[in-house]
């Protein structure tokens, strides 16, 4: 038996060795992490069902999605009418599907000038919501 019979002194079998784990490693980083966001992407379901009380200034949702147990709603606020508003606070008030308040979450919309908008978004953490209502507020 030779010398360079062990195979942890033979450099070739340690470097082949290593690019063939390391190609392993990132096909597999690879497939677990597209994996992972293709299944949280479909656990998100439309929420079609909402309604705007407000008509001025003009509020329009873009995208509305919820999971089991949060959610996400994206849209803009256009301000189309002769004074700016101020003071105001875009207030959603979620619902489930027996019609039940869940939550009420708000956002600031700071000054809207006379026909400036504004993109808003959204996030909420809270379970079984499948309907919402948006309407402007007063600040308090």
């Amino acid at each position: 038996m030779s010398y360079t019979d062990f195979w942890f002194i033979d450099t070739t079998v340690q470097t082949r060795n290593f690019r063939r784990y390391f190609i392993w490693f990132i096909l597999l980083f690879a497939f677990v992490s597209i994996g992972s966001i293709m299944a949280i992407k479909t656990m998100y379901k439309d929420m079609t069902v909402y309604r705007i009380q407000e008509t001025n200034p003009a509020i329009t949702v873009s995208e509305a999605k919820a999971t089991n147990v949060n959610g996400y709603i994206k849209g803009e606020i256009k301000n189309n009418s002769d004074e700016s508003v101020t003071d105001k606070n875009l207030t959603f008030f979620l619902y489930n599907s027996d019609n039940e308040l869940k939550a009420t979450e708000y956002i600031d919309i700071g000054t809207l000038s006379v026909g400036q908008s504004k993109t808003y978004e959204l996030k909420f953490k809270q379970d079984g919501i499948d309907r919402f209502l948006v309407a402007i507020t007063d600040k308090e």
